[in-house]
């Protein structure tokens, strides 16, 4: 069945059938105030981060389901009938409905009993708040008299203890009405910032207070659940609507709401705005505050002004590349659905989603490092600033917190590959600026020393001489990217393969980057702990065709041709390739094993077999159905690396079948269930029943390696330290295609020409109609320039 479409421009997701197989969300946020919306208005908003600033409530598994939500009920006075402005809840037959996500919005229209609305949802950038800005219009002939409530269901502070702790959590609610600010105000007298569950008692209020206002007067409001929605009943049919009456109570107790009801009169053809506005105040600024910022956005004039200003915003962040190819959903991916999924992943972090419900860990210090690659090109200043403060995440051995938050809480794991990705970020965010300066930029260690990130970096390579295994390998410890081989070494920790290439590429990045930099001496400490590593694994780790994925306990070889189930590991064939660990001869090899052993229509999965007996000496991946998530799943994550790995070996054709095949709008949305303009975590492979279905969506690193993957690897268009390096593999149907790059202050007008249909190799490169040598654009000191590449 079809649910939805891009836009003829593919900037907007526009969705006309609302009973979509799982709810399709999208996140209107400003980097402070975070909002999650679906299609059907279900979803969160928090202050901060979704733990300690929870403002509404958002109930994950629900029946049903994507329960409560940002709602706007229409109740007609003369009739009694009663509807709402997104299908959802009340769930009546719609004549029209159709729900558009944007990039940080989303615009609701429908038309109910001759009464057409549109309503706007966004965060502006400059506040703590979310707007919901409505127009009805009267299309019968006769007068119409609508009240219009606004809903929502409040938390107020800690998400987690609102779940386990309800019954006395909720005592602490205070919530009253200020007819003077034609606004209610809500907060919790108690709140606590532990990461996990405790008993603790920190003696404490919730730092906020939140506010629900409207742009019309507010003739009746309720502040208690029970007494809006009735005993039994659910969003979908409040008792008090059929009433059409609130109590007008304030509350000290209960499940808290915010209803507020304002009434309308429309005379034939007639239109009117309203606008409800849901945000938060500090409490050491609320009296202050308070007036001004509940009167924000109560005219019509101050939201198009905010909205604009948002919309701005984002055009700029995606004019960092801007692509042209033959297949128009291609450059919808790469110009807009890529690049914003990645910055939302950036902002919001893994926490939450309709997956997560953000209630259990703050930043991954790998998945921060990954995504900051995504937002270095349009936002040097904020990867600065995550460069810093994941380096604040280590101590002076090289050793990272494998979770943190921003107040200082984190979790050590042992992961082995959390430290490497530091190497990546830093380099990653230097080729693109040229700032050498941040590696002299000073940072604590979380042990009180501290240094340059230099000195961080240098922390974490000399890990790659320390606590490694018999075979010379890293030892595998509690996971490496695969968190789930989480026993796979048993008391001695294991190995690690995949951690060994990881490393090794990780190497490379530093090396070339100290040669780069004038740091020959660092150099020379790093050159043994690469050679030993690469001797390790070219001496103990092919398996005949392919790269083995570990060493388990005993020297147990895992990902082996020797196994019954998990023979192959896509990972340790990809990070070969990339980390240049062998000849090209056996690099093909091993990717044409992945080829063959691992392929589904859906892209290639992480491993084959799947797991289908539990063994508790590799770990949690062998207690998945098989086909799902980690054991034998198509996770995406790793796909961006295969696609990465045939370009590097000059595969273009096969690099453009794995990225096709993994396009979120591939695959029917009946089987594939979560939004088909986001990436997933994973797709269920061959090996399940149910091949083919996504989920975990939005929250990847998909979304920041594919960018990669596509852009700077399949069309060929990548920072350097020296200039942007030209190196396409696309696939030979391809006659040419066109990259606009900004790059160091110049705009570069890129077309590339395959008038021969190959899949690789540069023939030449004009710039500004000047032949140049190699296949590297030396940097160019002008506001443009065009750049003319013929492959061969």
């Amino acid at each position: 069945m079809q649910y939805g479409r891009f836009s003829d421009d593919g900037r907007e997701y526009v969705i006309e059938n609302t009973a979509t197989p799982s709810p399709w969300i999208n996140y209107l946020q400003n980097g402070r105030y975070f909002s999650l919306i679906s299609a059907n208005g279900g979803g969160i908003s928090y202050i901060g981060n979704p733990l300690h600033g929870r403002v509404t409530r958002y109930r994950i598994n629900d029946v049903p389901p994507d329960r409560p939500g940002k709602y706007i009920y229409v109740r007609d006075r003369d009739s009694g009938e009663i509807w709402s402005l997104f299908w959802q809840p009340v769930g009546r037959d719609l004549e029209k409905y159709t729900a558009v996500h944007g990039f940080g919005y989303t615009t609701v229209t429908a038309e109910v009993k001759e009464i057409a609305s549109r309503v706007l949802f966004f965060v502006p950038q400059g506040a703590n708040q979310e707007i919901w800005s409505g127009t009805l219009r009267n299309l019968s002939d006769r007068p119409r008299r609508l009240s219009l409530y606004g809903y929502v269901e409040l938390c107020l502070g800690h998400g987690h203890v609102d779940l386990i702790n309800q019954c006395d959590d909720q005592h602490f609610n205070r919530v009253f009405f200020d007819r003077k600010e034609n606004a209610l105000f809500a907060t919790k007298t108690y709140w606590v910032t532990q990461h996990s569950g405790t008993q603790q008692q920190e003696n404490q209020a919730w730092d906020q207070w939140a506010f629900f206002t409207v742009n019309r007067p507010v003739l009746q409001y309720e502040t208690l659940r029970e007494r809006f929605i009735g005993p039994f009943r659910n969003e979908e049919k409040p008792l008090a609507l059929e009433a059409g009456e609130l109590s007008c109570q304030g509350t000290d107790f209960g499940n808290a709401v915010g209803v507020l009801r304002t009434d309308i009169d429309l005379e034939p053809g007639a239109a009117e705005d309203v606008i409800f506005s849901l945000g938060v105040i500090p409490k050491t600024s609320f009296d202050e505050e308070k007036s001004a910022a509940v009167a924000k956005y109560r005219q019509r004039d101050d939201v198009e002004r905010d909205f604009a200003r948002m919309k701005e915003e984002w055009d700029r962040r995606f004019q960092g590349s801007v692509v042209r190819t033959p297949e128009r959903d291609v450059d919808a991916f790469l110009n807009y659905w890529n690049p914003y999924q990645a910055r939302v992943a950036f902002d919001v972090g893994r926490v939450a989603s309709f997956y997560y419900w953000g209630i259990s860990r703050g930043f991954g210090f790998r998945d921060t490092a990954q995504d900051t690659m995504t937002v270095t090109p349009t936002d040097p200043e904020k990867a600065q600033e995550r460069i810093a403060l994941l380096s604040r995440q280590m101590y002076s051995t090289g050793k990272v917190l494998h979770h943190f938050t921003a107040d200082g809480q984190g979790e050590s794991t042992g992961h082995c590959d959390d430290p490497f990705w530091f190497i990546l970020a830093v380099t990653e965010y230097i080729k693109e600026t040229g700032d050498l300066a941040i590696l002299e930029q000073e940072e604590p260690f979380l042990d009180g020393k501290s240094g340059t990130i230099c000195d961080h970096l240098m922390a974490v390579a000399s890990l790659a001489g320390r606590e490694l295994g018999e075979h010379g390998l890293p030892i595998f410890g509690r996971g490496d990217w695969n968190d789930t081989l989480d026993y796979i070494g048993g008391d001695d920790g294991g190995e690690s393969v995949w951690g060994a290439l990881f490393y090794l590429a990780m190497l490379n990045a530093l090396i070339e980057l100290l040669e780069f930099a004038g740091r020959g001496a660092l150099v020379s400490d790093l050159v043994p702990l690469r050679e030993n590593l690469s001797a390790a694994v070219n001496g103990h780790c092919w398996d005949g065709k392919w790269f083995i994925r570990a060493f388990g306990a005993g020297g147990r070889k895992v990902g082996s041709r020797e196994c019954r189930a998990g023979k192959i590991f896509l990972n340790s064939q990809s990070w070969a390739v990339i980390a240049r660990v062998a000849g090209k001869e056996r690099l093909i090899e091993a990717m044409d094993s992945a080829r063959e052993l691992l392929d589904t229509p859906f892209g290639p999965k992480i491993c084959a077999p799947a797991y289908r007996e539990i063994d508790p000496s590799i770990g949690l991946v062998t207690r998945c159905v098989a086909g799902k998530k980690e054991n034998g799943a198509v996770f995406c994550h790793p796909v961006t690396w295969a696609i990465m790995a045939e370009c590097l070996l000059g595969r273009g054709n096969r690099a453009y079948d794995y990225y096709r095949k993994t396009l979120p709008n591939q695959v029917d949305p009946d089987t594939f269930c979560a939004e088909p303009y986001v990436y997933s975590q994973y797709i269920t492979s061959d090996e399940h029943t149910e091949p083919g279905k996504a989920s975990h969506s939005w929250q990847t690193g998909t979304a920041a390696w594919m960018a990669k993957a596509a852009i700077g690897y399949m069309l060929g268009v990548r920072a350097s330290y020296r200039g942007l390096e030209i190196d396409p593999a696309i696939p030979s149907h391809w006659r040419g295609y066109r990259v606009e790059r900004t790059f160091r202050g110049t705009r570069y007008l890129i077309d590339v020409e395959n008038p021969d249909q190959k899949e690789n190799g540069v023939a030449s490169i004009e710039v500004d109609g000047e032949a140049i040598e190699g296949q590297v654009i030396p940097l160019q000191d002008k506001g443009e320039c065009r750049v003319r590449i013929l492959m061969g």
